[in-house]
C-alpha cells in the first residue's frame, strides 16, 4: 500500500468512525428523550388521578381542576388543588398510582399551604416492590410557584430520575458496547498497519544500508582481483602487495558485516548462554580506554575516564560486556561532527553500579530516543550518508545490558550531544 493510498484510507476511516459515533449519539439522544417523554406522560397521568382522588377525599364538589399538573424541570411536577392536603393520605395516593402506572421510583413531595405560603410538610419516600418510606424529610428544596395568589399545590421530585431511564436504555448500553468493541479492533488494525509500515520501512533501509555496506568492498575485492590476474602485475611485486593488502582490508570489512548481522541475529541464544562471571569494571574500562586512544588521536579527540564508584564488581559476561562499552564508545565517535570528546563515569546508587557515557556529539531529537534502541533502527541525518551501520548497534546494547539484568538510560539534546547511563546490579 502506496503512501498516498494509505493516507486516504486513514482519512475515510477516520470520517467513517466519526460518523459512527455521531449516529451513535444521535441514537442515544433520540432513545433518552423517547423514555423521557414516556416518562413524563406516566407520571402527568399518575398525578392527575392523585389530584382527582384528593378532591373526591376531601368531599368538596364545587372544586374544579385547571391543567393541575404542570412539569416545572425535567423531574420536578406541581399539582394544584382547591383544598387542604392531607400528607399521609397524598402520600398513599401517590404510591398507589405511582405503581399502578409501573413507576417505582424513589421520590419526594412537599405540600404548599397557601395560608401560610410556604412548603408546610415534605418527605422522601422509597418506592420498591413494598414501598416503604425511608425518611420523613426531603432533601430537595421545594421552590415556590412564581405566581401571585398560589394555590394549594404539593410538588413531586424524582431524584434518581436519570439513573432510572439509563437503567431502562440496558440493550442499547449492549449493543454500543459491542459497536465500541469492533471500533476498537478497527483502531487496533489501523495501527497495526502503521506499525507494518514502519515495519517494512526499516526493513527496506536496513537492506538498502547492507547492500551499500557489501557492494563497496565486493567491488573493491572485484576490481583488486581483476588487476592481480593480469599477467604483468607478477613483475611488480610493490603492486602486488598493495592490492593483496587492499583484498585482505576489504575482505576483513565483510567479515565483521558478516559478524554483526549475525550476531544480533543469534541475540536471544547468546543471551541465554552468556558465561557469567565477577568482573572489575574499573579494570575494564582501563583496558578499553588504552585499546580505543589510537583511535581517538587519529580524531584528535578525548577520552576521559572518571572513575568515582567504590563498588564495581559486576556478574557479566566480559566479552559481550566489553562489545557494549565498544559499541557506545564507537558510535558518540561516529556521530559527532568536531573533535569528540567522550567522559565515562562511574558512580553508586545503592546497590547499583552507575555507568555514564557522555559525548559532545550531534544528539539525537526526541521523536528518535524513544526508537534508537529498536532492531534495525537509525537516526535520520537527511541526505547525508556518511555513518556506516545497520541500526543493530543499540539494539545489540539493549539486549545485553538487559540480559545482564541491567537498565539503559538515554538522555539526550539535538546539538549539545548524549548521555547514556546504563544501571547494573553489584555483587554483593
Amino acid at each position: 500500500m502506496n503512501a498516498k493510498t494509505l493516507r486516504i484510507f486513514v482519512a475515510l476511516s477516520i470520517l467513517l468512525l466519526g460518523g459512527v459515533i455521531v449516529v451513535q449519539y444521535y441514537w442515544f439522544k433520540q432513545a433518552y428523550n423517547l423514555e423521557d417523554r414516556d416518562f413524563d406522560q406516566r407520571v402527568t397521568s399518575s398525578l392527575r388521578k392523585v389530584s382527582k382522588r384528593l378532591l373526591d377525599f376531601n368531599k368538596n364538589p364545587n372544586n374544579k381542576l385547571l391543567k393541575p399538573v404542570e412539569r416545572i424541570t425535567s423531574n420536578y411536577y406541581t399539582v394544584q388543588v382547591n383544598d387542604v392536603i392531607n400528607p399521609l393520605v397524598l402520600e398513599e395516593f401517590l404510591k398507589q398510582e405511582f405503581v399502578n402506572a409501573d413507576i417505582r421510583l424513589n421520590f419526594e413531595y412537599g405540600i404548599y399551604d397557601c395560608q401560610k405560603k410556604n412548603i408546610t410538610h415534605s418527605a422522601s419516600v422509597s418506592l420498591s416492590e413494598n414501598g416503604v418510606r425511608s425518611d420523613s424529610t426531603a432533601h430537595y428544596d421545594f421552590p415556590d410557584l412564581n405566581i401571585p395568589n398560589p394555590n394549594y399545590y404539593f410538588g413531586i421530585h424524582f431524584p434518581d430520575k436519570k439513573r432510572y431511564l439509563l437503567g431502562d436504555l440496558d440493550n442499547w448500553f449492549i449493543s454500543s458496547a459491542i459497536l465500541l468493541v469492533v471500533m476498537a479492533f478497527f483502531v487496533y488494525s489501523l495501527m497495526l498497519i502503521f506499525k507494518q509500515k514502519r515495519l517494512s520501512e526499516i526493513q527496506n533501509d536496513f537492506i538498502n544500508n547492507m547492500t551499500h555496506e557489501f557492494k563497496t568492498p565486493i567491488s573493491t575485492i572485484s576490481i583488486s582481483s581483476e588487476v592481480l590476474m593480469k599477467p604483468e602485475i607478477v613483475n611488480n611485486p610493490e603492486r602486488l602487495l598493495s592490492y593483496a593488502a587492499i583484498i585482505r582490508k576489504e575482505a576483513a570489512r565483510l567479515k565483521k558485516n558478516v559478524d554483526t548481522v549475525l550476531q544480533t541475529a543469534n541475540i536471544a541464544q547468546k543471551i541465554d548462554k552468556l558465561n557469567l562471571e565477577e568482573v572489575d569494571v574499573h579494570e575494564l574500562l582501563e583496558d578499553l580506554s588504552i585499546s580505543c586512544e589510537p583511535l581517538f588521536k587519529e580524531k584528535n579527540g578525548d577520552l576521559i575516564v572518571d572513575l568515582q564508584a567504590e563498588k564495581v564488581i559486576i556478574k557479566a559476561d566480559r566479552l559481550h560486556f566489553t562489545n557494549v562499552l565498544h559499541n557506545l564508545i564507537d558510535n558518540a565517535i561516529k556521530y559527532s561532527e568536531r573533535e569528540p570528546v567522550i567522559k565515562i563515569k562511574t558512580e553508586n546508587i545503592a546497590n547499583d553500579l552507575i555507568i555514564k557515557i557522555k559525548d559532545n556529539g550531534i544528539g539525537i531529537a526526541d521523536r528518535d530516543q524513544k526508537q534508537v534502541f529498536n532492531k534495525f533502527f537509525r537516526v535520520h541525518t537527511g541526505d547525508i550518508h556518511n555513518v556506516k551501520g545497520f541500526g543493530l548497534g543499540l539494539y545489540y546494547v539493549k539486549e545485553m545490558i538487559e540480559g545482564h539484568k541491567g537498565k539503559i538510560e538515554l538522555n539526550s539534546k539535538v546539538g549539545e550531544g548524549s548521555e547514556f547511563k546504563l544501571v547494573m546490579p553489584l555483587v554483593i
